[in-house]
């Protein structure tokens, strides 16, 4: 996908859950963050603390990206707005992390095919996010389809993270430099 592409995805995402925070109480707001995989450590807005990062690692961070897409077919025949959101929290909440970490130019990233991996994972996730976000619900099969995706997008991505011998955790990385 193009880098303008990918901006306007991002920035579609950004008005998204800025829209739909404003639009709902604080209980559906936890309730969002909870099945989105969120945990005690993020802020109200879904993200981790100031200079915080999500628990866990590459490894936990892809397997609550799994969970919270896994609820998402189900969760659009009922509530497409929260279901949107959860995407966008998860988006906002791990996948942005698995790019500063192990995305090209990552903090992590090592060899030459785990940056472009996930590269491909991020515009898998456009891909739904986009899907989402039309006026209408998408249908359910175009929905799995693109979890679908996702999901491959990621077992390539810890292939490749494995195979580069990269820590799979940033607190490994710290302990490893002495940090």
């Amino acid at each position: 996908m193009q880098r303008s592409a990918l901006l306007a995805a991002s920035l579609l995402g950004a008005a998204l859950l800025a829209c739909a925070a404003d639009s709902r109480s604080d209980g559906a707001q936890a309730q969002a963050r909870t099945e989105a995989g969120r945990d005690s450590t993020a802020n109200a807005d879904g993200a981790p603390e100031s200079g915080g990062v999500p628990p866990g690692g590459l490894e936990d961070w892809i397997a609550d990206i799994r969970r919270g897409l896994a609820a998402l077919p189900d969760r659009l025949a009922t509530d497409p707005a929260a279901a949107r959101m959860a995407a966008i929290e998860l988006y906002a909440g791990r996948q942005e992390y698995i790019e500063v970490y192990y995305g090209e130019n990552g903090r992590l990233t090592a060899g030459e095919a785990l940056g472009p991996a996930v590269e491909h994972a991020e515009e898998e996730f456009h891909a739904l996010m986009l899907l989402l976000s039309g006026e209408a619900p998408p249908d359910t099969a175009q929905v799995r389809a693109a979890i679908a995706a996702i999901d491959a997008a990621y077992d390539r991505v810890l292939e490749e993270a494995r195979r580069a011998g990269v820590p799979l955790t940033p607190d490994a990385a710290a302990a490893r430099s002495g940090s």
